[in-house]
């Protein structure tokens, strides 16, 4: 397998485990040494023979793992995980809570400035976590609109795709522990995978996880959109309620939620018909159907 070099612990030795596809950077650099061949056989099996060359990276701590890719050269397919991130980013510029014990990784290609990517692509990667979570046994899983792992309308997870002059980095936050009941963070409600099953949730689900990240982007734009029309009604978690639809320049739109489009556009039925929004954050209600 493909090294990922050698990254300074933080006790000044630098840490050279490259014959053994992963990089380890950690405040106990012996302890985490021991761990390496380990941690990076569970992940590069996991991520599926198709991936089995992917540099690995792997980080005690980290500001982010998003950052850190773009930060870098990347001139192959490459892995980010930190077992806890300082400055995780969310959509529209948000923190997003990374405390230590969650599932927090990014995965990098490189890809030239004049290649284009598939309308609803991150959507269709949320369709894909959320398969690979239900298949790994949490239930109850569902999408909004644009890209939150939502349960009962508390979110669970979220990625943010960024399309950069000479890269694709996806960096994707799964909540793992339980957190107190009727938590609020960022006015929304979160839950946890522990809270839905008890299931594993370390290195071999991160591996399952990014491994399916890394497949939608090798779809062309016909299978992108195959699959938004054939999966993802069936875990829309906004299928035909009232929500009220913000997008970035403050219009707001209230209306009944009709699917999405072949491109991943959000379909909204209002007073004065369909409107069709391309990006947005929707706030919704109780299950009843009515907007927050």
């Amino acid at each position: 397998m493909t090294g990922g070099g050698f990254f300074w612990a933080l006790d000044g030795r630098p840490l050279d485990l490259s014959q053994q596809g992963v990089a380890i950077m950690s405040r106990q650099a012996t302890r985490y040494a021991a761990d390496a061949a380990a941690r990076s056989r569970v992940l590069s099996e996991a991520l599926g023979p198709q991936w089995g060359t992917v540099p690995i990276h792997v980080f005690e701590t980290l500001p982010s793992t998003s950052r850190w890719l773009a930060d870098g050269p990347l001139d192959q397919p490459t892995l980010a995980v930190a077992d806890e991130q300082t400055r995780g980013r969310g959509r529209q510029g948000r923190e997003w809570q990374s405390p230590s014990g969650g599932i927090y990784f990014s995965v990098g290609l490189p890809m030239d400035p004049g290649v284009s990517v598939p309308d609803g692509l991150s959507l269709v990667m949320g369709l894909q976590l959320a398969e690979a979570l239900t298949a790994a046994g949490f239930a109850g899983i569902a999408l909004k609109w644009p890209n939150d792992l939502v349960v009962d309308d508390a979110k669970l997870a979220g990625l943010l795709v960024e399309r950069l002059p000479n890269a694709l980095i996806v960096g994707v936050g799964v909540n793992t522990r339980p957190v107190p009941e009727g938590a609020v963070v960022a006015g929304r409600r979160v839950i946890s995978l522990r809270e839905l099953a008890d299931r594993p949730t370390g290195d071999a689900l991160i591996g399952t996880l990014a491994g399916a990240v890394l497949t939608v982007t090798t779809w062309t734009a016909t299978q992108v959109e195959r699959l938004l029309e054939t999966r993802w009604p069936v875990f829309d978690a906004l299928a035909n309620r009232v929500v009220i639809a913000e997008q970035a320049d403050g219009t707001r739109r209230q209306g009944r939620v009709l699917g999405v489009t072949a491109a991943g556009n959000l379909r909204l039925q209002t007073d004065t018909g369909e409107h069709r929004l391309a990006a947005g954050e929707c706030h919704i209600g109780p299950h009843t159907g009515a907007a927050s």
